[in-house]
């Protein structure tokens, strides 16, 4: 096959970008497939790039912002390019967290309360403040009534992030009122520009699971286990930071649960080809905090560990994508 493999952008998620679609790429190329590799500066660029109607498929390795949030997907779709991985709807939904919570708590499954904050750096306010019911619950709200609001209705620790961010780029966890408005400022400063959409959760204690769903299979869910902190940036990205653990050792019948909520969540967004849904297991009590439609293709990523767990190694990996999505057995929506 001639597949073009698309990474870059300019989002906050750059560099993992290419270090997901160099990996990609060397994983086509050592199977004899003719690989095409593409650093764009923007994703509005394929549309300036003639090549790629040359390819039978395009898999897209772009991770965060216009590569992910559905704009590639859209604009491939509107160019008739066959590419890999799930199409404009899912990829939309799937990047906005908090409207993925709300199709997670529609279809009753347990995701943590959260306030959706869209915070105007220019003004120092927040434009507006929403509750897990989706209301608008205030206006014009200052950092002093976000805190007093957050405080009173999730409680303490706190997740700070950005409601569509990756990688965990913009990610700060508050322990104390005092640390809230510094771990506020510092998230809105990953956003990009002077409006960041952020989501306020709970913060669960226990152990971070996650499940792949890849064509329609649940692959083995792995446990993670940072050797200190929590599976921050560095953790994800730094061979050695963090333990992993396939199949995780959760006994039944969670495992089975979780593992089926992942492939109903990926199911209700139509998601297609590959997702990772990331868990937080407390006890006996498991909560889905995101899916990932691009998620990470890299040396130390989780679905790549989960897949070679039941014998499916990474150039199988990519090829099965690519092969599906010139069958057209993807069937995105």
């Amino acid at each position: 096959m001639k597949i073009a493999v698309l990474m870059g952008g300019d989002s906050n998620e750059r560099d993992v970008s290419l270090l997901s679609g160099k990996a990609v790429a060397g994983a086509l190329e050592r199977v004899g497939h003719q690989v095409l590799t593409l650093d764009l500066p923007r994703v509005e660029a394929v549309l300036q790039d003639g090549r790629l109607k040359e390819q039978d498929v395009v898999f897209p390795a772009l991770h965060g912002g216009q590569g992910e949030d559905g704009h590639l997907q859209a604009v491939l779709d509107v160019m008739g390019v066959p590419y890999a991985l799930s199409g404009p709807l899912a990829s939309a939904v799937a990047m906005d967290k908090a409207a993925a919570k709300r199709v997670m708590r529609g279809a009753g499954l347990a995701t943590p309360d959260w306030l959706q904050v869209v915070w105007d750096d220019r003004a120092d306010r927040a434009g507006a403040v929403t509750g897990d019911g989706g209301r608008l619950q205030g206006k014009v709200l200052t950092l002093d009534h976000v805190l007093e609001r957050a405080a009173d209705e999730l409680g303490l620790p706190l997740v700070v992030k950005l409601s569509t961010g990756g990688s965990s780029v913009g990610v700060s966890i508050v322990g104390e009122a005092a640390e809230f408005p510094e771990a506020f400022r510092s998230v809105v400063a990953t956003a990009g520009g002077p409006v960041a959409d952020i989501l306020l959760e709970p913060y669960i204690p226990g152990r971070e699971v996650t499940a792949a769903i890849f064509l329609g299979r649940r692959l083995p869910l792995v446990e993670i286990r940072p050797r200190e902190g929590f599976y921050d940036f560095d953790h994800k990205y730094t061979p050695g930071a963090s333990d992993y653990l396939v199949p995780a050792p959760v006994h039944s019948p969670l495992y089975e649960d979780m593992a089926a909520d992942a492939l109903r969540l990926f199911e209700l967004l139509c998601c297609k080809g590959l997702a990772r849904v990331d868990f937080r297991l407390d006890g006996n009590s498991f909560y889905c905090l995101e899916i990932n439609t691009i998620p990470g293709m890299t040396e130390t990523s989780l679905v790549p560990k989960a897949a070679a767990a039941v014998g499916i190694g990474f150039e199988d990996l990519v090829v099965d994508l690519c092969r599906a999505a010139v069958n057209g057995s993807t069937g995105r929506k």
